[in-house]
C-alpha cells in the first residue's frame, strides 16, 4: 500500500446526512461487525463531529518510533517499512501522530475494515483509532477504561511511550508489571481516564499554525503562492485605482449636484410644514368672542357685577372683576365646570370690591414660567 497513514487522514467523506449535525451517531467496529456506539449506555451522550468508524482498541497494535538519528525526508518509507515489520497482517493500515522527532503509529487491519464495509453496505466513514478520541496526558500512568476492555498507558512529555490492552480491568500485578517493563518509578503519577470521547482526534490540529508552517513540506509552496497572488492582488488593486478614479470623480460630482437640489427641496419642505402647524394652531384656537362668552356664562351668577379690564395671552385669560362683597370661592367653583378652562384662581385687585380672576386654557404657560 502506499502511505496509508495520509490516506487515511483524508478519508472524511460523509453519507448525504451528514450535514444533519442534530442527528449524528458515531460508529464502532466489534466483533460482532458495525454497530452504533450509542447503543452502549456508558457512551450514550457521545456525539463526534461527523460520522466515524472508530477501531476499538482490542483490534489495535501500538508503537512508539524514534526517528531522531533519520533525515525527515527518508522517515516517511521508513514508517511503511516499520509497520509492515511489526504487523501480522498482510495489508495493514496505520494513524500516525509526529511528536516532535518520535512518531506514535496504530496499525490494524485494513482488509478486515474494507471486508465489512462491503458485507454490510456501509457509507464510507472516516476512520479513527479509538485512543485517538480520548485525550492526551502531559506525563504519567493512565488506567483507561475503552470500548471494550481496558488499557494501561504511560506517557512522557505527552508521549504515549507505552501502551497494553487488557480485556478485564488489569489487577495489581497486571499494572506493577506494566510499571515495570515501561520503566516509570514507583512514584509515578496514576490517573483513571473517563469514557467520554472526544468530538475529533486529539492531535488535530489549525492548519495555519507555526509547528505545520515549519514541518509540513507544503508549506513553503503554499507561503509562495501567497505570496504571488497578494502580488497580484496590489497590482491589481493599483490599476483598478487608476482607471475608475475618474469615473468616480464624475460620478461623485453628479450624485453631489443631486444631492443639493434633494436638500434645497427638503429645506422647502420644512418651512411649509412649520408654516402649516402655525397656521394650523391659529385656527384650531378658540376665538376671543367665544372665550367672552365661557366667561360671561361663569359669571352668570353674579349681580351688578362690572369687568374694568381683559387680557388674553399665551394661553390665559385675566378678567378684572369688581363687585361688593364678591364670593370668590362660589365663583371658582362655578367657573370650574365650564370645561374649556383647565384652572381658574382668583387673585386680590387694587382696591377691596376688586377682584381679578385668571382663566388658564389646555397648554397655557404659567405666569411663573414668564417670569424666569
Amino acid at each position: 500500500m502506499s502511505t496509508v497513514s495520509n490516506l487515511l487522514k483524508t478519508i472524511t467523506k460523509l453519507w448525504p446526512f451528514a450535514n444533519q449535525t442534530s442527528s449524528i451517531q458515531p460508529w464502532v467496529m466489534t466483533a460482532e461487525g458495525i454497530k452504533l456506539l450509542a447503543s452502549r449506555s456508558e457512551y450514550e451522550l457521545v456525539t463526534l463531529e461527523s460520522p466515524t468508524l472508530i477501531l476499538p482498541r482490542k483490534f489495535l497494535f501500538y508503537q512508539c518510533m524514534d526517528f531522531e538519528s533519520v533525515p525527515r525526508a527518508l522517515r516517511k518509507n521508513l514508517l511503511a517499512q516499520r509497520v509492515r515489520q511489526f504487523s501480522p497482517f498482510n495489508n495493514p493500515a496505520s494513524w500516525q501522530v509526529s511528536e516532535g522527532k518520535s512518531a506514535l503509529v496504530w496499525f490494524w487491519d485494513s482488509e478486515r475494515v474494507v471486508r465489512m464495509h462491503h458485507e454490510q453496505d456501509l457509507p464510507t466513514l472516516s476512520v479513527v483509532p479509538e485512543t485517538m478520541l480520548y485525550p492526551a496526558l502531559e506525563k504519567g500512568l493512565r488506567l483507561q477504561p475503552c470500548i471494550e476492555g481496558w488499557e494501561l498507558q504511560y506517557w512522557v512529555n505527552k508521549l504515549l511511550l507505552h501502551s497494553r490492552w487488557f480485556a478485564n480491568k488489569p489487577d495489581a500485578r497486571e499494572q506493577a508489571d506494566f510499571v515495570r517493563v515501561c520503566g516509570a518509578t514507583e512514584d509515578e503519577y496514576w490517573i483513571e481516564g473517563s469514557a467520554e470521547l472526544l468530538s475529533k482526534p486529539w492531535n488535530e490540529k489549525a492548519f495555519w499554525s507555526k509547528e505545520n508552517l515549519q514541518s509540513e513540506a507544503v508549506a513553503p509552496r503554499l507561503v509562495l503562492g501567497i505570496f504571488l497572488a497578494w502580488f497580484c492582488l496590489q497590482l491589481g488593486l493599483g490599476l483598478g485605482v487608476q482607471i475608475k478614479k475618474a469615473f468616480l470623480s464624475a460620478s461623485v460630482a453628479t450624485k453631489n449636484h443631486r444631492l443639493a437640489d434633494v436638500v434645497k427641496q427638503r429645506d422647502g419642505a420644512l418651512q411649509q410644514q412649520e408654516f402649516n402647524q402655525s397656521v394650523s394652531a391659529l385656527v384650531d384656537a378658540p376665538s376671543q368672542l367665544h372665550l367672552v362668552a365661557q366667561v360671561r356664562s361663569c359669571l352668570a351668577s353674579l349681580d351688578k357685577f362690572m369687568i374694568l379690564d381683559w387680557q388674553y395671552q399665551r394661553g390665559q385669560i385675566a378678567v378684572v372683576l369688581q363687585q361688593d362683597n364678591l364670593d370668590t370661592r362660589a365663583l371658582i367653583e362655578a367657573c370650574n365646570k365650564n370645561p374649556l378652562f383647565t384652572d381658574v384662581r382668583a387673585e386680590p385687585g387694587i382696591t377691596p370690591n376688586q377682584s381679578r380672576l385668571v382663566f388658564s386654557l389646555p397648554n397655557a404657560v404659567k405666569e411663573a414660567n414668564d417670569a424666569q
